[in-house]
Formats: structure tokens, sequence, C-alpha cells
């Protein structure tokens, strides 16, 4: 898996190479910006996510803190197939001045299926003496060769454009 994980990260950062030589072209769409904002959050690049917030998300969120709260979420094989079965589509874009809301359709592992998994799988454990790792690992390698539950939601964004480019605004 730490080659997967290899490969996986040399892929993130070639995108991102890609996407910062277009970086003016970028600043100019909404949508590109929280396409960014969205694969550098997914992948856990905080502070290039970081990067697209809002002066105002800034002010209120030291990046420190920001990337302390987001770097609680562990990696692990599981987040690893959260990562892998996640995709945002772009369905809606208005502008309006320096403002634009975006709607977007997200698909990824069912939540709720998979808690329940793991909830299952730890009292089952408490038998065994597996630890919440193993538990996770276990999960991870049922579902590479099962198919994986996934889940569909939408969600709107709001950008602003500032003078350095659009700008996530999040609610925190």
């Amino acid at each position: 898996m730490n080659r997967f994980r290899l490969c996986l990260c040399i892929l993130a950062i070639f995108i991102s190479g890609v996407f910062t030589s277009c970086d003016k072209l970028d600043q100019n769409k909404p949508e590109d910006v929280l396409k960014q904002f969205l694969a550098a959050d997914l992948v856990g690049d905080h502070k290039k996510a970081y990067s697209f917030l809002s002066l105002a998300n800034k002010k209120n969120k030291s990046l420190e803190q920001y990337v302390s709260e987001k770097s609680k979420h562990s990696n692990s094989e599981l987040a690893d197939l959260f990562i892998e079965n996640t995709t945002h589509l772009i369905e809606n874009v208005e502008i309006d001045g320096d403002n634009a809301k975006i709607s977007v359709d997200t698909t990824t592992v069912n939540l709720e299926f998979i808690t329940r998994e793991i909830a299952n799988a730890g009292f089952k454990a408490a038998t065994t003496g597996k630890t919440f790792s193993d538990i996770q690992k276990d999960i991870a390698e049922k579902y590479k060769t099962h198919k994986l539950p996934l889940h569909n939601y939408k969600s709107n964004h709001t950008l602003i454009k500032e003078k350095d480019g659009w700008k996530v605004i999040l609610n925190f």
C-alpha cells in the first residue's frame, strides 16, 4: 500500500504543478479555484487548501489552527478508500460581480454504512484484542475485492473575488 500512497502523492504533486502553472488563468474562474481547494482538502494538503480561503476566513483561523483541526483525520488505508472514491462535479456556477455561488455534486463512500461496519467490527474485536487500526486495515482489505457503497450529496459553496483572485468562503 505504501507504493500506492507514493504514486497517489506523486500524482497529486503533478496535478498541483499543472494547476499552479496555470495560476493566472485559474484565478479568473471561481470554479477552478474551488476544484483546487476541494482537491487539496481531499488529499490532506491542508496548507494548500488554506491558501484558497478568503481573507475573512484567514483572519478568523490561523494556518496552524486550520492544519491542526484538519490533521485530526488520520491517514490510513480506510482514509485512502475515501480519497480514491471521492469525486466532485461542478453543477452550476452563478457569478454576481465579486461573488460566486457554486453547486457541487459529490460522490463518496457511504459513511453511514462504513460507520456501522466499523462498529460491528469493533464489537467483534473486543474479544480478539484487535486494535482500531487493525479494524481499519481489515475493512480496507475487504473493499479491495468487494464493491464499496457510495453516496451522493449536493453542496453549495460561496467564493469572493479578492485582490489576488477568487477565494473560498467557509463557515467556521
